[in-house]
C-alpha cells in the first residue's frame, strides 16, 4: 500500500506569546522537504480554545495578519460575551470577546469573515461554555492597505 502524500509542508507549533516575525518567518526544520528553504509566510492559522487567555485581541490578530500570505486561512475559536462591551474577563480567569469585536479587529487587519459558528469549545463544570468559532480569508494584496501598514509596523 502507498501512503497519501502529506497535506502539508510541515505543521510549526508557536507560543503566541513570544512569537515575533524574525524567529517565524526563519528556516524551516521541522519537515525534510522543506529544509533549507525560506518561509514566505503561513497559508493556514488554526488556534483552538488559545485566544481565551487574551482580552485585547488587537495585536494578536494583526500578528496571524503579517505572519500570513495573502488569501490565507486563520480559523479560531473564543469564548462567546453577549452584552455590549467588546471583551471581558470572566471568573474563570479566561476572556470572551463578542463577535462585533473580533470581527472589526480582524477587518482593519485585511481579514474578511466567511464562515462564523456558535459552538460550544468545552464543558467546564458539567456546564456548556459558550462559544464562537470564525475563519476568515486575509484578502488580496490589491484590495488591503491595512495588512501592509500593518506589516510595515512591524
Amino acid at each position: 500500500d502507498e501512503e497519501p502524500p502529506p497535506l502539508y509542508d510541515a505543521l510549526w507549533p508557536l507560543d503566541l506569546e513570544t512569537m515575533t516575525l524574525e524567529q517565524t518567518l526563519g528556516k524551516t526544520t521541522t519537515a525534510p522537504q522543506n529544509q533549507n528553504q525560506d518561509l514566505k509566510g503561513f497559508d493556514l492559522v488554526v488556534a483552538a480554545d488559545v485566544l481565551v487567555y487574551f482580552g485585547n485581541l488587537e495585536k494578536l490578530i494583526a500578528n496571524f495578519s503579517k505572519l500570513s500570505l495573502k488569501g490565507a486561512s486563520l480559523i479560531f475559536s473564543c469564548e462567546r460575551l453577549a452584552n455590549d462591551k467588546e471583551w471581558k474577563l470572566l471568573s474563570s480567569g479566561r476572556f470572551a470577546h463578542t463577535k462585533s469585536y473580533v470581527v472589526k479587529v480582524a477587518n482593519h487587519v485585511g481579514y474578511d469573515l466567511v464562515d462564523y459558528q456558535e459552538i460550544v469549545p468545552r464543558m467546564e463544570k458539567g456546564l456548556e461554555v459558550q462559544g464562537h468559532l470564525f475563519s476568515f480569508i486575509l484578502k488580496k494584496e490589491e484590495s488591503t492597505a491595512a495588512h501592509n501598514n500593518a506589516k510595515e509596523e512591524l
